[in-house]
């Protein structure tokens, strides 16, 4: 019986269980099967070489030289006697998401929409900044200066609130449901699933553990808007708290903006 082992490192993973190796990063997912490992190496730092029947070699962080050496100790007691010659041409390799996809983010509407209204918002801060130096007395620009960090994380927790809830509503008005299957566990707790969306295209998306098996709604206009909840509570929820922990921050930071025409 294989023991299961799983190296974490440098933002990928690698599992050894059942009769296979499981290499995954943020773009691809790599099947190896036990039956063309030639060996496993380590050099006793953190990473970890694994020679392929055709001399093919790949190299895996660890994490640390415990978890490197351990990781070799199983997956040498773990190889069969027979090995299957062909090596590399047992391995899978699948991508988790197209080559295009980050293009296509780049450029669609609604992200060049957003940077604009950040310029624009971030143009008028500093606009307004250098206008009280000019009014008032220079001294009074450290006020809209410090006034700039409880405005920005305001700004920020106030934008996401606003993103989940249009996110939601465009779910539930043109959001296509599939399955999902669970794919591997993050060091920070977070259950990564991949799905497989209309247009044949395997995607991953990262959710709280829902078991190996659930569903995802995605929107097929842009793909990188997924949720694993759809339900109107617990969007309401997640954007109240945001937008809770908002509002104090923008009205401070708003009322320490205007201290230089508070005080007389």
């Amino acid at each position: 019986m294989v023991s299961s082992q799983i190296l974490i490192g440098d933002g990928a993973e690698t599992v050894l269980e059942g009769g296979g190796l499981r290499l995954v990063d943020r773009r691809t997912r790599t099947e190896i099967p036990l039956a063309v490992v030639q060996e496993v190496r380590t050099d006793g730092g953190r990473h970890v070489e694994i020679v392929l029947t055709d001399s093919a070699v790949h190299r895996v962080d660890g994490g640390n030289p415990t978890a490197a050496t351990a990781f070799v100790t199983a997956l040498t007691a773990a190889l069969p006697a027979q090995r299957d010659p062909v090596g590399s041409g047992r391995v899978t390799v699948t991508p988790l998401a197209p080559p295009e996809e980050p293009e296509e983010a780049e450029y669609h509407p609604k992200y060049r929409r957003r940077q604009v209204i950040a310029l624009a918002l971030l143009f008028a801060y500093v606009g307004y900044t250098i206008w009280v130096g000019v009014v008032r007395e220079a001294e009074w620009i450290s006020a809209p200066i410090a006034a700039a960090i409880p405005l920005g994380l305001g700004a920020v927790l106030l934008f996401v609130a606003v993103n989940v809830t249009l996110v939601h509503f465009a779910l539930k008005r043109r959001g296509i449901t599939v399955p999902a299957s669970f794919d591997f566990r993050t060091k920070d707790g977070a259950a990564w699933y991949k799905f497989t969306d209309a247009d044949g295209v395997e995607r991953s998306g990262r959710g709280k553990n829902r078991g190996p098996v659930t569903r995802v709604a995605y929107d097929p206009e842009d793909p990188g808007d997924y949720s694993f909840d759809l339900s109107g509570k617990s969007t309401l929820l997640k954007a109240g708290l945001l937008a809770l922990g908002a509002l104090p921050l923008l009205g401070g930071g708003a009322a320490l903006a205007m201290v230089p025409f508070l005080v007389s």
